[in-house]
């Protein structure tokens, strides 16, 4: 490997503590391997990823490795910008997955073993992809805006996200967001939601989940959008239109394989740029974690960062 900083970012509660063993012997492979200088640094609080990866950023990393969930993932990534510009082009994003969706990986199809993953991050081989800017309302009232892998999603989606808590999260991913979602597929009341996609006229719809899509997987499996495409520059939103309960509940167990998109109650459609606005107050998650109140404005950055993947 090109002697460049390295720099590893771990969540320490990723995987229930796993992620520090992995950590470990991620350092010890990139040190047998590469002369750069390896720096490691735990977080310890929300949105701390984000300023590590900034100060690695200016202080020449070429390779920072996000060792965690698809919430670290996004944080990294975060750090990564300064609003929709990149702060380093030529730095490439690694990934160690110790999340419990493990969406975002899932999606870039990583192999499945840690030490195929490391052998992943040592070749010389990046791909350019896709992330998504979104500009929303913080807690304060005030106008802000953060970046996206994978997947936001507002409704369902985004109550899923906000009830899925870290006891249940032991059970695993698929078992822990999918009993949450079952008992919301049951009890979720229907929104109006106002959609702009790109220059189009605006529409109100009733809704129950509306997900932008850039990646496939989310939430421990669930393919919600699974045509999507991390280097075509667009996302992929599907409407989940009003239904009662039994057509929820029958639709349910498809989200896994992608055939609920057959249904009637389902639409997709493809655009570089989503206005989302509703009556009321509504929240959105991105990458699993609630990120802020409506309203929402999308907008894809194409090619934006460099990720170390072969899919």
């Amino acid at each position: 490997m090109k002697t460049r900083d390295i720099h590893i970012i771990i969540n320490p509660a990723a995987g229930n503590g796993k992620a520090n063993l992995v950590a470990t012997r991620l350092m010890k492979r990139l040190g047998s391997y590469s002369e750069s200088l390896i720096i490691l640094s735990h977080t310890a609080a929300r949105d701390e990823a984000t300023g590590i990866t900034r100060r690695a950023l200016k202080n020449g990393a070429g390779l920072i490795v996000a060792v965690g969930g698809d919430g670290t993932i996004n944080e990294v990534v975060n750090g990564f910008f300064n609003g929709r510009e990149p702060l380093n082009p030529e730095c490439e994003l690694g990934i160690i997955n110790c999340g419990t969706g493990g969406g975002y990986a899932k999606t870039l199809n990583l192999p499945g073993s840690l030490e195929d993953q490391i052998s992943l991050i040592l070749r010389p081989h990046s791909l350019m992809l896709d992330v998504g800017h979104i500009s929303f309302m913080d807690p304060d009232g005030r106008k802000s805006s953060r970046l996206f892998v994978n997947e936001c999603q507002v409704g369902i989606g985004s109550t899923v996200a906000a009830k899925t808590g870290k006891r249940v999260k032991k059970l695993g991913g698929t078992l822990a967001f999918g009993i949450t979602a079952a008992i919301q597929a049951v009890l979720f009341r229907p929104m109006t939601i106002n959609l702009q996609f790109d220059n189009e006229s605006a529409s109100d719809f009733r809704l129950i989940g509306l997900v932008a899509g850039n990646g496939v997987e989310c939430a421990g499996g669930m393919r919600l959008t699974p045509d999507a495409r991390l280097n075509d520059g667009l996302f992929d939103v599907l409407s989940i239109h009003e239904m009662n309960v039994l057509n929820r509940l029958i639709s349910f167990p498809k989200i896994y394989s992608g055939q609920h998109i057959n249904g009637k109650e389902f639409s997709l459609k493809k655009c570089r740029s989503l206005r989302i606005r509703s009556d009321i107050s509504i929240t959105l998650e991105a990458d699993g974690e609630i990120i802020g109140s409506s309203p929402f404005d999308l907008e894809m950055i194409p090619s934006a960062i460099r990720v170390k993947a072969d899919f």
